[in-house]
């Protein structure tokens, strides 16, 4: 019962870039390549990569605290596996539950529909965002495949046009190892 000094921060998120993270979780992921000096499957790559972006890597990134972060995965079928949030402590433990598709049947490389999913999870985020008191400054997809779009419903382009006409940016990172990349 006596006074004590907090070593917590608190910090005060008003406002940051509405980012909506979408991982190809396809068989080919399994490929392994040469990631920071280690045999690494390209999953395990883009997973690296990624915690260093939102977390950032002690060394180029500073990571992403005032940003909201979700997560879409995909392989012939695109899932949401976290909405948008500050929280990115749980956005990690989602992270690392990703595994490579396991099912046959549920292989294939569906960026378009992907894409589309991402862009209508960051169509409403400003309002949301809004209404919590948080302003969205832009909105954003990182797509990262080592594919070619061969399943789904909706081409790229398709998805790409939907985001274009929501005021959403898309910026794609191709994985994998060769002169094609």
């Amino acid at each position: 019962a006596r006074p004590r000094v907090g070593i917590d921060r608190i910090r005060d998120v008003r406002e940051g870039v509405a980012i909506q993270m979408v991982l190809d979780r396809s068989g080919s992921m399994g490929a392994e390549m040469d990631f920071d000096g280690e045999r690494l499957s390209r999953l395990e790559a883009v997973k690296r990569v990624f915690r260093d972006f939102v977390l950032g890597s002690g060394r180029t990134l500073r990571g992403r605290p005032d940003d909201l972060i979700g997560m879409v995965a995909f392989a012939r079928y695109a899932d949401t596996l976290s909405p948008l949030t500050l929280t990115h402590g749980a956005l990690m433990r989602f992270l690392d539950s990703l595994r490579l598709v396991s099912n046959q049947a549920d292989d294939g490389t569906a960026i378009g529909d992907a894409l589309a999913l991402a862009a209508a999870r960051l169509k409403m985020a400003g309002e949301n965002a809004q209404s919590a008191g948080y302003r969205v400054r832009s909105k954003v997809i990182i797509l990262m495949t080592d594919g070619i779009h061969n399943a789904g419903r909706r081409s790229p382009a398709e998805a790409a046009r939907l985001a274009a006409a929501w005021g959403i940016r898309i910026h794609a990172v191709g994985i994998g190892a060769g002169p094609e990349f």
